[in-house]
């Protein structure tokens, strides 16, 4: 093989590569990237078993071939090489070693042979659906509801965002929660989605997913099948496939929680709750985290309770629409609920409660298909 390519191009696949090859692995061929040219392009090609990634780049081909470099150690060298000159890359069969050339500097790396490398795309025809949607709209569907997903790996099925199809509205719902609180982003659905399954998709993908559709030239494309996801796309200078296995488990039921009937409604500055609960949250100590939001009409009160801070007392009060006179209180997990309003892009933030037992809803005014649920802590919690 030998091929001669622009620099901050191949840098850019090998980016993409080192973020899905495991870093510590017993298997030496996962470490490795395989490069495969033929006919003016080059297949930058790798995976971690579970997540995999092939992207095609535009190059020069001298000699047609395929190898296998390592991953990390290539990477490095690309990155400390000077930006937008040509690399040359070539193999010496008889030492197993390829030889990169850029400006002055030259390289000699050890290979793997290309049959040693796993193969773990799928056909096309094996997919339930496929189609094609903007690439911010998928991002910004994505990004809005991941903070929600659980960290605990223990609960595998809750380490993810649940796709699906949802018929009566003829929407795809995106949900990802850790049963403390749930987020939920519905759009319009793209022609092809009427097949879609409900799906979890890992964590890992979904970073790799949202890197990756901030360098999308024109709309992406996602094919679903039972067992696996994989998405297309293409940029200014390369064609990627970013495949992985999905989550083989359970999603929680969530419909309960889109179907509660709250009794009452408050609507506060989005910004204005947030700066909020954020000051009066910096004395809360980092175990507990609880704030107590205290409503009377027309005003929120945010304070951290006795038991909750060994920094001191905070309290502050916010102007809101609330138009009832009786004095309800709720304690929330601080971080839970500035990493909510975080994530609502209007003006006005709109809150639905019940009782301190039943899950508060949280919605952006005048944005449709955007849902928050959070749950309240027990108020034994509180006590002095």
């Amino acid at each position: 093989m030998h091929i001669v390519v622009n620099r901050d191009v191949l840098l850019t696949a090998f980016s993409h590569s080192q973020s899905v090859i495991e870093k510590r692995t017993t298997l030496l061929i996962l470490g490795h990237t395989l490069i495969e040219a033929q006919e003016g392009t080059a297949t930058v090609s790798s995976t971690d078993m579970v997540l995999s990634m092939s992207e095609s780049l535009p190059c020069e081909v001298l000699e047609a071939g395929s190898l296998c470099v390592p991953t990390i150690l290539l990477y490095e060298i690309l990155r400390k090489i000077k930006s937008n000159i040509p690399v040359d890359l070539s193999c010496s069969p008889q030492s197993a070693q390829i030889i990169l050339s850029a400006g002055r500097s030259r390289f000699e790396i050890p290979y793997i042979a290309s049959s040693e490398f796993p193969r773990v795309l799928q056909e096309q025809n094996e997919f339930l659906c496929n189609f094609s949607i903007p690439a911010p709209l998928l991002k910004n569907m994505l990004e809005t509801v991941r903070f929600a997903m659980s960290t605990d790996e223990m609960r595998y099925s809750l380490v993810g965002i649940n796709l699906s199809y949802e018929p009566t509205k003829n929407v795809i719902r995106a949900v990802a929660t850790d049963r403390h609180r749930l987020a939920c982003v519905e759009i319009p659905a793209p022609q092809g989605t009427e097949n879609l399954p409900s799906i979890i998709i890992g964590k890992k993908v979904i970073g790799e997913m949202v890197k990756l559709l901030d360098e999308a030239a024109e709309p992406v494309s996602l094919s679903v099948s039972e067992t696996r996801i994989e998405l297309k796309v293409t940029g200014s200078n390369s064609v990627v496939v970013l495949g992985s296995r999905l989550i083989d488990g359970s999603f929680p039921d969530f419909e309960a929680i889109l179907r509660i009937e709250h009794e009452r409604k408050l609507v506060a500055g989005t910004q204005v709750f947030a700066d909020a609960v954020d000051r009066v949250g910096t004395v809360i100590n980092d175990k507990l985290r609880m704030i107590r939001i205290t409503l009377s009409r027309n005003l929120m009160k945010c304070s951290a309770i006795a038991g909750a801070s060994s920094n001191g007392a905070a309290d502050e009060d916010v102007d809101i629409s609330y138009d009832y006179d009786d004095t309800t209180e709720f304690n929330f997990d601080v971080r839970y609920l500035l990493d909510i309003a975080q994530h609502i892009s209007t003006d006005e933030l709109e809150v639905s409660i019940s009782s301190p037992d039943v899950a508060i809803a949280i919605r952006p005014v005048g944005l449709s298909g955007v849902f928050f649920a959070l749950m309240s802590m027990a108020p034994a919690h509180a006590e002095n």
